[in-house]
C-alpha cells in the first residue's frame, strides 16, 4: 500500500515552492532551466529520464517506472507558465509565499502543483520499494500554454506508445474529468475605407461593424444551453484591435473568438453564429467580412465504461459515485489522446479559477488530498 507520510507532504509542498521558484513564462519558454531541476529530483530519486528536445532552450522531460504488467499508465504535467505582469501581484511571482492553507505564485495551481505531485508520487514508489501493477511514465511537458507542442513531441517520440491511460494533473477543484472540450478560435476580419478623421462620411469605419458583431456575438453564446456531463459552449471576446491612428477613420478591424465546444455540432453552430453575424454586421455599416480559423480542436470524451475510467473514478471519488463530466478548458490530452488512442483522466490541485490571473495561489490541503488520490489510483486494483 502506498502511504502518504507527513514527510512526504512536507516534501510536495517544499516541491511545488521550489518550482514555481523557477520561472518558465511562455512565451519565451525556456523550459530546460525548470526541466534540469526535475531531472535532478529524479535522479536523486534513482529514476532515469530523458531529454525531448523542442527547441534550443526548451525541453520535455520523460522517465518511467517499471511494473509488473504490460502496458503503462502516463502521467502528465506541463512544466510552462502564461506570462504575469509583477506589477499587477501583491505576491511575488516567483516567491511562493506561504500565506495560511495557501502557496501564492505564478503557476502555484496551474500547475506546479500538479507536476509536485507527480514527481512526489515516483518518489515515494521507489522510497516505498513499491512496484506499481503497470509502468508508471512521468511525461512533463514543455509549451502546454501556447500550442501544446512538447505534448505532440512526447507522442511522436517513441517514449509513450504502450500507454492504457492518461492521467492529467491539471487544477480540476476536487472533480475529476474524464475529458474536455473542444477549442476553437476564429479570427474575423472587418474591412472597411480610411478617410481623414475630419470628414468620416468619406471612409468606411471597420470598429463599428466589428464592435456591433462582438456585441450580438456575445448575446447569441449567451443562450447556448448546456448539455448533460459536457457543460455549456463557451465563448469568449479575447481581442478586439482596430485603426492606426484618431485622425484616421479605420480601415480595419480584427476580432478574435475562443469558443469551448462540447460537440461537432457545438462547434459547427458556433461558426454559423460568426458568419451570420458577421456579414449582417457589415450589412448595416458598409465593408466587408471574413474569417480564419486559427485553431480547432475537437472535444475529447472518454467512454465512462472503460475500465481504466472506472478505476480514475473510484480513485478520485472513492466514498460515491458520479455522472462523469469533461473538462471547460483544454490540456495536452489534444496532442497525445488522438495519436495513442487512449482515455484521459483529468484531476488535480487547485482550481482553474486561480489560474492566469495575479495573485493565483493554490491550497495545501487540495495537494493533499490530489497526492493521496492519485496514491489510490497507482495502486488500485
Amino acid at each position: 500500500m502506498l502511504e502518504i507520510s507527513a514527510t512526504a507532504m512536507r516534501e510536495v509542498v517544499e516541491l511545488t515552492r521550489e518550482l514555481i521558484c523557477i520561472p518558465s513564462m511562455n512565451p519565451p519558454g525556456g523550459e530546460d532551466q525548470i526541466a534540469d531541476f526535475v531531472q535532478g529530483i529524479l535522479e536523486d530519486a534513482g529514476i532515469d529520464s530523458a531529454r525531448i528536445p523542442l527547441e534550443k532552450g526548451r525541453s520535455s522531460v520523460v522517465a518511467r517506472i517499471p511494473g509488473k504488467n504490460s502496458g503503462s499508465v502516463v502521467l502528465c504535467g506541463h512544466l510552462d507558465t502564461v506570462r504575469a505582469d509583477e506589477r499587477e501581484w501583491s505576491h511575488s511571482p516567483f516567491a511562493a509565499e506561504l500565506e495560511g492553507d495557501r502557496i501564492y505564485g505564478l503557476g502555484a495551481a496551474d500547475m506546479k502543483s500538479g507536476v509536485a505531485v507527480i514527481l512526489q508520487i515516483a518518489r515515494e514508489l521507489v522510497r516505498q520499494r513499491i512496484t506499481p501493477k503497470q509502468d508508471i511514465v512521468l511525461a512533463l511537458t514543455a509549451d502546454e500554454e501556447h500550442a501544446y507542442r512538447g505534448a505532440a513531441t512526447v507522442a511522436e517520440s517513441g517514449l509513450i506508445d504502450d500507454a492504457r491511460f492518461l492521467f492529467i494533473l491539471e487544477p480540476t477543484g476536487g472533480k475529476g474529468y474524464i475529458g474536455q472540450k473542444g477549442e476553437l478560435w476564429v479570427e474575423a476580419r472587418f474591412t472597411g475605407r480610411a478617410a481623414h478623421g475630419s470628414v468620416p462620411e468619406l471612409g468606411i469605419n471597420a470598429i463599428l461593424p466589428a464592435a456591433r458583431f462582438a456585441l450580438r456575438l456575445q448575446e447569441e453564446a449567451e443562450g447556448w444551453e448546456a448539455v448533460p456531463g459536457r457543460g455549456r459552449t463557451t465563448l469568449n471576446v479575447g481581442e478586439l484591435h482596430g485603426g492606426v491612428q484618431v485622425n484616421i477613420v479605420p480601415a480595419e478591424a480584427r476580432v478574435r473568438i475562443d469558443s469551448r465546444t462540447v460537440s461537432q455540432q457545438a462547434r459547427d453552430e458556433v461558426m454559423r453564429a460568426v458568419e451570420q453575424l458577421g456579414h449582417e454586421a457589415v450589412h448595416e455599416y458598409g465593408g466587408e467580412f471574413s474569417t480564419e480559423v486559427l485553431n480547432d480542436k475537437a472535444p475529447i470524451v472518454s467512454d465512462p465504461a472503460d475500465p481504466w475510467v472506472k478505476r480514475f473514478l473510484r480513485a478520485v471519488y472513492p466514498k460515491a459515485e458520479v455522472s462523469p463530466e469533461i473538462a471547460p478548458y483544454s490540456t495536452d490530452a489534444v496532442a497525445i489522446v488522438p495519436v495513442l488512442g487512449i482515455p484521459v483522466g483529468i484531476y488535480g490541485p487547485g482550481s482553474i479559477a486561480q489560474a492566469h490571473q495575479p495573485d493565483e495561489y493554490v491550497e495545501i490541503s487540495s495537494i493533499r488530498t490530489a497526492l493521496e488520490t492519485l496514491a489510490r489510483f497507482v495502486e488500485a486494483e
